[in-house]
């Protein structure tokens, strides 16, 4: 009767696990962070479309408000409209909420053809970021049963 040999998993060649996880995630994490802002909604939306034609998750992740994470959203809005040399026609902006949450309605052309979106800015201390992402939330949930 022979014996068998303990299983072990084969590894390819390359770098250490952990070390390329650690690499990922220091590059994933920029994308999460939120940042500085622009310093009006304009400049916000500007920004922005700068940040789709170029294809710059990090450029986007500045604008989004410190503390979401954005980097899902991110990947999303690069998928659909990154890198297609948007020109914006118009920019309407309008705070019906609150002065410090700001609509911005976008149109133009790109590479595509016509360009149109719908973004929600708003005031993160002292600039402007564009609501990318989720906020984090603190909530518990709820239990599903009653407390007596």
């Amino acid at each position: 009767m022979r014996r068998r040999k303990p299983y072990a998993p084969v590894r390819p060649p390359g770098p250490p696990r952990l070390f390329v996880l650690a690499v990922l995630c220091a590059a994933l994490g920029a994308c999460g962070t939120g940042g500085q802002g622009e310093s009006t909604p304009r400049a916000a939306v500007d920004a922005y479309v700068a940040g789709l034609n170029a294809r710059d998750a990090d450029a986007l992740a500045r604008l989004a408000p410190p503390g979401n994470d954005a980097r899902q959203d991110i990947v999303e809005r690069l998928a659909a409209d990154g890198g297609r040399d948007i020109r914006l026609g118009s920019v309407s902006l309008a705070d019906d909420i609150t002065p410090d949450v700001v609509t911005a309605r976008l149109e133009g052309e790109g590479g595509g053809g016509p360009y149109r979106e719908r973004l929600t800015v708003a005031r993160c201390g002292e600039h402007w970021c564009v609501v990318l992402g989720q906020a984090p939330s603190n909530r518990t949930p709820a239990g599903t049963t009653r407390s007596r």
